[in-house]
């Protein structure tokens, strides 16, 4: 049975069902607070049906047992889940730790999926100016431009040759911090790849 838990509420079948071990496991293993509990109360009185709270606990405790371990936190962390604090007091710490170096390693892979972007955005304009400059190019051996236009048409494409060099120069730049911080990445990579197991 996929129980849902979050802002939705139990089925009809779920609360007739009564399985509330079940419930509260699923809600603590996903990392849910027991106040969950409240949100099944007010979808099974619906039906007449009031939950068992201290088997919904039992299930829940269980639940967060599996929720807390190093792994999860690592594995939250990693894909920018947010922290939850309903770990208990001999888990909290090792959890907290591993989720820190989950959002490290976030972190850093955002910081190189920045860089890539930025690369891939000055390129693109590099090819656009590459364009205009063929088609200044073009214009400027035509025959029938007047010398005032092919004065304006030799300054156009001296701009376009500028903007073209800052951009190259950029995305030179922007490569060696790409290095720097794809470096960095890798490392965390496998300083923290114990976390993951």
């Amino acid at each position: 049975v996929v129980l849902v838990s979050g802002c939705a509420t139990l089925s009809e079948s779920q609360c007739v069902a009564g399985d509330w071990q079940t419930v509260g496991y699923s809600d603590g293993v996903n990392g849910t607070a027991s106040s969950q509990l409240l949100q099944h109360q007010n979808a099974c009185m619906k039906h007449g049906i009031a939950p068992d709270r201290d088997t919904y606990l039992l299930g829940w405790n269980e639940g967060v047992e599996q929720y807390c371990q190093p792994g999860n936190g690592f594995n939250v962390g990693k894909q920018c889940g947010g922290y939850s604090s309903i770990c208990p007091a001999h888990l909290k710490d090792a959890y907290y730790t591993a989720y820190q170096d989950g959002r490290l390693l976030y972190n850093a892979q955002s910081e190189v999926d920045r860089i890539n972007r930025q690369i891939r955005q000055k390129q693109s304009r590099i090819e656009h100016i590459q364009e205009d400059m063929s088609k200044t190019e073009a214009q400027l051996i035509s025959d029938d431009v007047s010398s005032e236009t092919r004065l304006e048409l030799l300054l156009e494409s001296k701009s376009l040759a500028e903007k073209q060099g800052e951009l190259k120069a950029d995305i030179v730049q922007l490569k060696v911090e790409l290095v720097e911080k794809t470096r960095h990445l890798n490392q965390l990579r496998n300083n923290l790849a114990y976390v993951a197991h």
